[in-house]
């Protein structure tokens, strides 16, 4: 019974997965056709260079170094978080406080307000990490052939990424995707895997 409960949840998995892809295939392949077909003929320059295309350099800008910093400034915002809540909990009168929310328990037990909101802005940057060094990947593969496409990508990933942890930070999960730019963030990386992939069949039909 377990095991048809996991395959089962595992097909529907796939089929979401399967069919965001499909919903957002359209628009990226277009995207780097445009990119492929017209943009190297209109501006040339842009894809000079002898190891890489000089349009990388938006590739390492935005989808390696400032996606680099909202990790990192998210990552502030738990530490703060942290010491923000373990206050208010000793001032509610929890005695447990200092031990509920110090290093190294990554989450706050329990569930009171403030370790719900705690919570929330935890996973606001837990959950990042989750898929991050996939995007980073992504983004330095794609970027070889399509770098518009990819730092494009990289834009709608980044300001994704900070209103997505902004409404987590609420404190009601709900509000993560609150903001209207906040799925953006699957978008971002479904653009990078594409432009990844049309580098890799370039390289097959090349």
């Amino acid at each position: 019974t377990d095991s048809r409960s996991a395959h089962s949840k595992y097909k529907v998995t796939i089929h979401i997965m399967a069919s965001f892809l499909l919903q957002v295939g359209g628009p990226i392949i277009g995207s780097i056709a445009l990119e492929k077909v017209w943009l190297r003929g209109q501006c040339p320059w842009l894809y000079s260079g002898s190891l890489v295309p000089k349009a990388y350099s938006g590739v390492i800008a935005v989808n390696v170094v400032t996606s680099s910093v909202v990790v990192v400034i998210l990552g502030f915002k738990v530490s703060a978080a942290r010491t923000k809540y373990r206050e208010l909990a000793k001032e509610k009168g929890d005695v447990d406080a200092e031990e509920r929310y110090s290093y190294p328990k990554m989450y706050a037990e329990g569930f009171t307000e403030e370790a719900k909101q705690f919570n929330c802005v935890q996973r606001g940057h837990q959950q990042i990490l989750e898929t991050y060094s996939q995007f980073l990947a992504l983004s330095l593969v794609g970027g070889l052939g399509y770098p518009v496409t990819s730092t494009l990508g990289g834009l709608l990933w980044v300001y994704a990424r900070l209103k997505w942890a902004e409404g987590y930070a609420t404190g009601d999960p709900k509000n993560r995707y609150g903001h209207w730019a906040s799925r953006w963030i699957w978008y971002g990386l479904a653009t990078v895997l594409f432009t990844s992939s049309a580098v890799a069949v370039d390289l097959v039909i090349s």
